[in-house]
């Protein structure tokens, strides 16, 4: 389960982050004005490698595909 605090690691790498904050993020179709969809977003920060330090977000769909939890 995805909470503030928890740490991932990259599946494909050896990259390591703790979730910051969540928020859920309006993506509104201009084609169609009552088409709304709500995106669950997740922001995160690198523990580790060349990234350390940077804060990054994306949707906690992609985040669930790319990351996984490191058990404690």
């Amino acid at each position: 389960m995805i909470e503030i605090g928890n740490l991932f690691k990259q599946k494909s790498g050896d990259a390591l982050v703790e979730i910051v904050s969540f928020w859920d993020k309006r993506d509104i179709d201009y084609d169609c004005p009552e088409s709304i969809a709500i995106v669950g977003m997740v922001k995160f920060v690198y523990l580790n490698g060349e990234h350390q330090g940077k804060h990054q977000s994306m949707s906690r769909r992609g985040f669930r595909f790319r990351w996984e939890a490191v058990n404690a």
